[in-house]
């Protein structure tokens, strides 16, 4: 697919708004809305006690504490409902670990399967929860979209609180509290972005406030498995989720959790207390690890990872997760393969790829769509068929909200629910074709002309401009990821000093650039861009997309150029 690079309009300077900056990382802070040094402080250096919103401002929040205080002097069971996936698995530890060892409750975490249950609260899972005599069903990271199954419980005297950050569709659950920063219903809280382990630990936050029996600090130690939910789900990494992360991170580092360490130690993660990990390292290797589990076999497996005791149980599930995780990168990769094929056959790329298949296994479909959503720069929905009816999941792009695009659909689906970026739907064979017409329809008002995939440029520099205080200076806006992404750099005419190309089947490529008397040289990688590489010449010229990282492999304290987009100069 063609791809276009789109260098962003310089932000107009303010006038020495930012002392002592390099002209680049000044430019990327005025193109991000920066306007003075005070923002930018508190930005560079959050504060835990200032930056975190008041949990009360959320509605329900009493209501809730309450119910669960009154649970605790009454001795009641209490079931922890969560999501397969690494935001709902965290919100399941979280949930499940707080309530046991500070408040010492003893509730029981229950996760749905995948293949068997499908997304949130089901009819058998409630009479499940009933035979446990649980008589409080909390969820996390789902609940909002159950209307008719909160009904059920209600029937059957088992409250519900919802602790949830989807949006809320047509009919808002009856359940005997709602958590919800999308629900319409908030009006006063102030960041509608959490995610689910986010708001979880709102709730925890609330009644640490509310119970006379635990210290504060210590809900500070939970901060691990919040950072490594709100990173998984994708969730903007601003305002009170920047703050949680940049906390969490710290945390993950020095971890009581056996389950963490042992999964650092078998997936060669460098992560510890001297190694303070990055959002990308959650993002491209804690959180698929996590994910694996319920896409290839069940979440379970990641909770009991996340809340196990035993250092030589926890190494087991550490090295089952590892398994299932290479696993999933092969099925990943076979799935991606075929559509890439289905799609290079056509004359035209559709405006929002639709494609279905009985073979594919249920927790790979949405992965697999994200990826092609990064290839194609196009909405993509999967569908696995089974049984009469299609089941999957669709991720999109900025500018094509996908779940108020099914909602405008609903008329043909069975159920949908999810964010404006990712969603699950379940469409029958027989209204799938209208589907299909409809959402296509849909797509093409919305982009009309796009048939390419822009790349967005942050600033322009030139190759004496790369040094390791620029380096510094971009990594200070860590942690990155979706609302504030590793800037993306253009350089022109450089000097290829030398080239050569790595990895099983020479895939990746490695230049060395160098300014015009080559009197300095920077490494430059760019994996999976080997192919077609054959431009770029050992003393030619190139120009180059890349992100200015710290390279510290091998014990280096030095810096690389990692390789977005080239092209020949």
């Amino acid at each position: 697919m063609e791809k276009r690079w789109a260098l962003k309009k310089k932000a107009k300077k303010m006038g020495g708004c930012f002392s002592g900056l390099e002209n680049i990382t000044e430019q990327i802070l005025l193109n991000r809305g920066f306007k003075n040094e005070k923002e930018l402080e508190t930005f560079f250096v959050p504060n835990y006690d200032k930056d975190l919103h008041d949990p009360f401002l959320l509605n329900d929040m009493n209501k809730a504490i309450e119910r669960v205080l009154g649970a605790q002097k009454n001795k009641e069971k209490i079931c922890i409902y969560g999501d397969y996936d690494a935001d709902g698995v965290t919100s399941s530890a979280l949930m499940t670990s707080f309530l046991t060892e500070e408040l010492k409750m003893n509730p029981f975490s229950y996760i749905p399967d995948r293949e068997e249950e499908g997304y949130g609260l089901n009819k058998k899972s409630i009479d499940y929860v009933e035979k446990q005599g649980a008589t409080l069903i909390i969820t996390v990271d789902c609940g909002v979209t159950n209307v008719k199954e909160i009904d059920y419980a209600n029937d059957k005297n088992i409250d519900v609180i919802v602790l949830d950050h989807h949006n809320v569709l047509d009919e808002i659950p009856k359940a005997l509290a709602i958590i919800d920063p999308k629900n319409p219903a908030e009006k006063k809280y102030p960041f509608r972005e959490l995610a689910g382990v986010g708001v979880a630990f709102k709730f925890l936050q609330g009644l640490t406030t509310k119970s006379q029996e635990v210290n504060e600090e210590k809900l500070k130690w939970y901060l691990d498995l919040v950072a490594i939910g709100t990173v998984a789900d994708c969730v903007p990494l601003l305002d009170e989720n920047r703050t949680l992360v940049k906390f969490g991170l710290m945390v993950l580092a020095k971890t009581k959790r056996v389950g963490l360490r042992q999964l650092f130690q078998i997936g060669r993660m460098k992560i510890g207390e001297g190694d303070l990990p990055t959002a990308q390292q959650i993002a491209f290797q804690v959180a698929p690890r996590i994910n694996a589990a319920g896409r290839m076999k069940h979440a379970s497996i990641a909770y009991e990872l996340l809340t196990e005791k035993s250092e030589i149980k926890a190494n087991k599930l550490a090295q089952e997760m590892e398994l299932q995780n290479k696993k999933r990168q092969k099925i990943t990769a076979d799935v991606i393969k075929g559509v890439k094929k289905e799609i290079e056959a056509l004359k035209k790329i559709p405006k929002i790829i639709i494609r279905t298949s009985s073979e594919w296994k249920i927790g790979i479909v949405g992965l697999s769509a994200g990826r092609l959503v990064e290839e194609y720069d196009r909405p993509v929905i999967l569908l696995q068929e089974k049984n009469g009816f299609y089941r999957g999941s669709g991720r999109s792009i900025p500018g094509f909200n996908l779940v108020e695009a099914l909602q405008k659909q609903k008329k043909f689906l069975v159920k949908y629910g999810g964010h404006d970026q990712a969603a699950g739907l379940t469409v029958s064979k027989e209204n799938f074709p209208k589907f299909e017409k409809a959402i296509l329809k849909e797509a093409q008002n919305k982009f009309p002309k796009n048939n390419f995939k822009v790349i967005l440029v942050e600033a322009e520099l030139k190759i004496d401009e790369i040094s390791k205080k620029l380096c510094e200076e971009i990594s200070m806006l860590e942690p990155f990821g979706k609302g504030n992404e590793l800037p993306i750099l253009l350089l022109k005419k450089g000097k290829v000093v030398d080239k050569r190309l790595l990895g099983n089947g020479e895939k990746h490529l490695k230049l060395w650039i160098g300014n015009k008397d080559c009197s300095e040289t920077f490494e430059a990688i760019g994996f999976s861009l080997g192919e077609n590489s054959e431009q770029i010449k050992i003393g030619g010229e190139v120009d180059l997309l890349f992100n200015l990282e710290k390279n510290n492999w091998n014990g280096n304290d030095g810096m690389q150029l990692k390789i977005i987009d080239y092209k020949k100069s």
